[in-house]
């Protein structure tokens, strides 16, 4: 078996802080003459939750989103070499494995997982209290040491967090 060796080497710093949760309160959202529980029930859904997060965590953080881009998300805006990739922590806890290694009748390859985990840094969004949301980002080599299936499980959502 290959030995992976990949990791994130870049000179310059990343316009991020590593390591540290931050959290905000999404307000002023709806559509229409939705109620506001409504929209609340809608966003607490990954699918229509990830379109409007990527949007406002481009104008939010320094960086810059990669449309239709599946290997990663965004580029940092110091060093665009610097790639990260958002996944979302839901009320079922956080799956970071690539797309492709997700869903019935996909197969998960540790090998190909680990090398593409550490050349990316993870910004982990977490809206399981929304309109709360707590954003972490964190190295892709740290989190496959910490969680080398993928899976971060709901049940470390405040450790993650803290």
């Amino acid at each position: 078996m290959k030995k992976i060796t990949t990791t994130i080497t870049t000179t310059n710093k990343t316009s991020v802080e590593l390591n540290k949760t931050f959290k905000h309160i999404i307000d002023n959202f709806v559509f229409g003459n939705l109620s506001l529980d409504t929209c609340v029930e809608i966003m607490k859904d990954g699918r229509p939750f990830s379109h409007f997060i990527e949007k406002w965590l481009e104008k939010n953080y320094l960086l810059k989103h990669v449309s239709g881009c599946k290997s990663y998300d965004f580029t940092d805006d110091n060093d665009s070499t610097i790639l990260y990739d958002e996944k979302t922590f839901t009320k079922l806890g956080c799956n970071f494995c690539p797309s492709n290694m997700k869903g019935q009748g996909r197969k998960f390859n540790k090998e190909v997982f680990e090398e593409k985990t550490k050349k990316l840094i993870f910004w982990i969004v977490s809206y399981v209290n929304f309109p709360e949301i707590k954003i972490r980002f964190v190295k892709g080599a740290e989190l496959f040491i910490l969680y080398p299936n993928g899976k971060i499980p709901l049940n470390d959502h405040i450790k993650f967090f803290n």
